[in-house]
């Protein structure tokens, strides 16, 4: 069991990390962000785009497929499900429901197209072409710091022979 929560949560920093850097973007399009359905309740966050527009995708979702752990993380248009193959493609905001368009590395179609069909607090349910249908739990994943920290004074009884660099 914990072998399976570390990897999960280590495909989930992966998956984060490629969405977040904009693995595979061309960038922004100019385009208008897409608007909530009129369905969707979520109460206005002063981030148009965010998680109303995205019906409340966006994050990181963890679910398990028979012993195997899977990883869905939704980032605006970009997606990346992680799991036995590494799949990544994007989600049509703009449709209602949203849809994921996926191409996964080893071929596999299983989970290539999907539609949501809830997202319901911290559970998301995906039903894919194939016939199969995921719920997945949210997953809360920390931010990294890109921060250097300081090094701080380094010892001056350095071994004979061993120089610091000068630049």
């Amino acid at each position: 069991m914990r072998t399976s929560a570390r990897y999960a949560g280590a495909a989930a920093a992966l998956a984060t990390a490629l969405l977040v850097s904009g693995c595979g973007s061309g960038g922004g399009s100019g385009e208008p962000e897409p608007k909530p359905s009129s369905e969707q309740t979520a109460e206005p966050t002063g981030d148009p785009g965010g998680e109303a527009a995205t019906g409340g995708v966006n994050g990181t979702w963890s679910a398990k497929d028979g012993d195997k752990a899977m990883v869905l993380s939704v980032n605006d248009d970009q997606v990346a499900l992680l799991g036995e193959t590494a799949c990544t493609g994007t989600a049509d905001t703009d449709a209602d429901p949203v849809t994921f368009a996926l191409k996964c590395t080893d071929g596999s179609t299983d989970r290539t197209k999907g539609t949501v069909k809830s997202v319901k607090g911290e559970s998301l349910t995906v039903a894919w072409e194939s016939g199969t249908t995921d719920t997945f739990t949210k997953v809360e994943v920390p931010e990294v710091s890109t921060e250097i920290p300081e090094v701080g004074d380094l010892p001056s009884d350095l071994p004979s022979g061993l120089e610091l660099p000068t630049e």
